[in-house]
């Protein structure tokens, strides 16, 4: 039943990518979906990319080992990502009427600046995608038995499908389709775990029996008497709230909807709304240690469906799941390969091969690196995915000064670059438990501005 359900919901995904195909007739509407996204598709597109696989089964197993401390990172830092993006990004990004955060920094700061950004911003999508892929076959192994190896590469093989169809068109509008299913599938999980918590369904008196249970070091949200814990949090909390701003899937989505207006409004509800569902993970990593107390704090999520849900329940959850890992893995894919066809094989391509056929390029070899690294094992794609907080260190602060003001040029840039990347590098190499990023950004925005302020012009060298 489980499989013909499973068959029946990718069978659906390929046809709405088939239909979308039909409205891609140039680069514009395969990469930003021609600028024609309504606020309601630009929010679910947005919520569904944020949302994924690893937000409700690693948060949740997270905080059920280490209390409410972990927020910092899931839901509270991520979710004001999308907020601060709608707040302040969202629409002067949009009027730049650009493709790609790669196109900003060439027409800000230049060539190489440009280059440096695709660099750097190619291996943390690639290791994303692979610990997706990596996730997904697991479950379909604990399922049906499937090989690993070959369920990873038959996973890639139809996202590649689904994405090349059509591109941003074929991802906002699976993610439209795909968000019902997430938000059906926690919420129920969420009512079934209340109402086991008090004899009054779904009341408040089950929250209240919950937080009674709770020890006092699990409730605490905020480690305010422990100075090095505290600088530890907020430096969590800057990188998920600030790291992804300067990030590809999220400028494409952006880029896409149909108004400046209409990506600030629907970047701030996307966050309001994460927030909200992100409370779901928080709620099921708290009562799982009441509710289960010989529980093994993995695979919480896992352990509460099977515990709560009956089979044919169990089917609409563990699709809700594969929604969320297809819908992160997606935009995961179409974000560098756009990058890849217009930033970088453009540049030598022929002019008789188009944009949009480069950019379908791009996203055969993302997914076929992706697929790669996946099968290497957990180390390889684990040290791609850890670069994530580049973005903070290495692209924010030319990204805001660039959007904001005329100050600095490209050698304001770079140098502001390679500071916040060399200190990110120290942490990684060095596996530095404080996270450093926050420095590094801050060393970033006083390069800028001193070599900005002091040693260059207003305009960008050339």
């Amino acid at each position: 039943m489980l499989l013909i359900a499973l068959i029946s919901y990718s069978t659906l995904l390929l046809l709405i990518s088939f239909w979308a195909q039909r409205k891609i007739r140039d680069e514009e509407d395969y990469v930003v979906a021609g600028r024609k996204l309504s606020f309601g598709v630009t929010t679910a597109t947005l919520l569904a990319t944020w949302f994924g696989a690893g937000t409700l089964l690693t948060a949740t197993d997270e905080i059920a080992a280490e209390g409410l401390r972990v927020v910092a990172l899931e839901p509270v830092g991520a979710g004001l990502c999308l907020v601060v993006a709608g707040i302040w990004f969202a629409k002067p990004l949009w009027e730049l009427k650009i493709f790609t955060l790669a196109d900003f920094f060439k027409s800000r700061y230049g060539v190489r600046a440009e280059m440096l950004q695709i660099v750097t911003m190619l291996p943390s999508f690639v290791g994303w995608i692979a610990v997706q892929l990596t996730a997904l076959a697991g479950i379909f192994n604990v399922l049906f038995g499937w090989e690993i190896p070959v369920t990873i590469v038959g996973i890639g093989l139809f996202a590649l499908l689904y994405t090349w169809m059509g591109g941003m068109w074929s991802v906002s509008l699976t993610d439209a389709f795909q968000l019902s299913l997430m938000i059906s599938g926690i919420a129920i999980l969420a009512w079934h775990v209340v109402t086991d918590l008090s004899a009054v369904n779904g009341s408040i008196e089950g929250l209240k029996e919950l937080w009674a249970k709770t020890t006092v070091e699990r409730k605490q949200w905020i480690p305010l008497h422990q100075s090095r814990e505290l600088a530890e949090w907020f430096g969590w909390l800057s990188v998920a709230m600030l790291g992804n701003l300067p990030s590809q899937d999220l400028a494409q989505r952006i880029f896409a909807a149909k108004s400046g207006q209409v990506a600030q409004r629907a970047s701030c509800t996307a966050g309001v709304l994460y927030l909200v569902l992100g409370a779901v993970p928080v709620l099921l990593g708290m009562c799982f240690p009441v509710l289960f107390p010989q529980g093994d704090s993995s695979a919480v999520v896992i352990q509460m469906a099977r515990h709560y849900f009956s089979d044919a329940m169990m089917i609409v959850f563990l699709l809700a799941v594969v929604s969320m890992v297809l819908s992160s893995m997606d935009s995961g894919i179409l974000a560098p390969a756009t990058v890849l066809g217009r930033n970088l094989f453009r540049k030598w391509a022929p002019d008789s091969i188009s944009s949009l056929a480069l950019c379908r390029w791009g996203v055969l070899m993302i997914a076929a690196i992706s697929v790669g690294v996946a099968l290497m094992g957990s180390g390889a794609f684990e040290l791609l995915e850890s670069s994530y907080s580049i973005g903070l260190v290495g692209f924010l602060v030319p990204l805001a000064f660039g959007l904001f003001s005329k100050l600095g040029n490209q050698t304001s840039a770079l140098l502001s670059m390679g500071v916040g990347i060399g200190v990110w590098l120290v942490e990684l190499l060095f596996g530095v438990e404080w996270p450093l990023a926050p420095l590094g950004a801050i060393l970033a925005l006083l390069v800028f501005y001193i070599h900005g302020r002091w040693f260059a012009d207003s305009v960008p060298d050339s």
